[in-house]
């Protein structure tokens, strides 16, 4: 089953309007340009999982992350993946990273929880210590290919799947997979965020096929990507590109909602960060068990929080790129976290 939902530039427009007055205007929108979905019940799905912000939470309940990685020659990458994930709502976000990446990432922020371990010669008894406080954990942003730090992340990859935590795989993080794709096969919780380049490697190394040319009809490019998640035993895959097609091998949305015509390094990043608490919390929602959203109960959580992710992003960029055009950074993306993620499922 695929699902299209081609949200154009009038969904979710920010107006210098009330917050009321603005959902209205963007649901009226959605309503008006979805053509093979009821787009407003996928949205519904995604409301349904976001917790609730009352006097009674307690720190941690929504969200203590990790996201794996960070190296001399790449900082920014973790950092934007753990400050989105805190922004759109986790509590705690922890980095693992380098021993020389992480003075300089603690320097970004004072909110993220730094631990400089990825290289260390016990890095598996360290993370030990600290994997089970975590619900999700991103493996991948600024990870870097050096051998012993990739074998480590390996290593930290197991152990979350014996936790049977959330775990989302991007970048380096894919990298892994190159040489060992039976790794995570099967493993229902893994979500893979491949752009083309690495979508490609990925399709060769577990099919031995290389990549068609990309089709005019989206179901011919959704098609291949579904056959990557069957072979990988039905993992959740997000092949970001003009259209985000999102798959576990039996559903498949397709997000082409208005994102920017500026692709600076980085976005990738905001998505992966705010899938990891999009994830804890459509999981959390999901094991409860009462009053279950109908939508969420026949996608299941990894595909709701990779939709919510992809939509979130986009919305992101969209209005910063109104805002900067060519001048667009990730980090005018991240100052859009709040404003969209009202406007869309608030």
């Amino acid at each position: 089953m695929m699902v299209k939902v081609p949200l154009k530039s009038l969904f979710c427009q920010l107006r210098k309007l009330n917050a009321t007055t603005d959902r209205s205007l963007a649901m009226a929108g959605l309503r008006a340009l979805s053509t093979n979905v009821d787009g407003p019940k996928l949205q519904e799905m995604i409301r349904s999982i976001v917790p609730g912000l009352t006097s009674d939470k307690y720190k941690g309940q929504c969200g203590r992350l990790g996201i794996v990685g960070g190296c001399r020659e790449y900082t920014g990458a973790p950092y934007f993946a753990a400050i989105s994930a805190m922004k759109v709502g986790a509590d705690l976000a922890h980095v693992f990273c380098t021993e020389d990446a992480a003075t300089v990432i603690k320097s970004y922020s004072p909110e993220l929880i730094v631990h400089p371990i990825l290289d260390s010669s016990d890095a598996e008894l360290q993370w030990a210590q600290w994997v089970g406080r975590m619900q999700a954990v991103v493996i991948g942003p600024g990870l870097g290919r050096n051998p012993s730090v990739l074998s480590n992340a390996k290593s930290f990859m197991k152990k979350v799947m014996e936790l049977h935590l959330p775990l989302i795989l991007d970048a380096d993080g894919l990298w892994i997979l190159l040489s060992d794709p039976g790794l995570i096969h099967g493993y229902s919780k893994a979500i893979l965020t491949p752009n083309a380049v690495e979508f490609a490697r990925l399709l060769e190394a577990v099919l031995g096929q290389q990549p068609r040319l990309e089709q005019k009809d989206v179901a011919a490019n959704a098609d291949e990507v579904e056959k990557l998640s069957k072979a990988l035993g039905c993992v959740t895959i997000i092949r970001k590109g003009k259209e985000d097609i999102i798959t576990n091998g039996h559903s498949s949305i397709i997000c082409n909602s208005d994102g920017s015509n500026r692709r600076c390094g980085g976005q990738g990043d905001l998505l992966s960060g705010s899938l990891a608490t999009f994830a804890h919390w459509s999981y959390m929602a999901h094991s409860k068990n009462s009053k279950l959203n109908a939508q969420l109960q026949e996608f299941g959580p990894s595909l709701c929080a990779a939709y919510a992710s992809c939509l979130l992003t986009r919305q992101c960029a969209a209005n910063a790129f109104k805002e900067f055009g060519r001048s667009t950074t990730t980090t005018d993306l991240i100052s859009q976290i709040h404003k969209s993620f009202v406007c869309l499922f608030e």
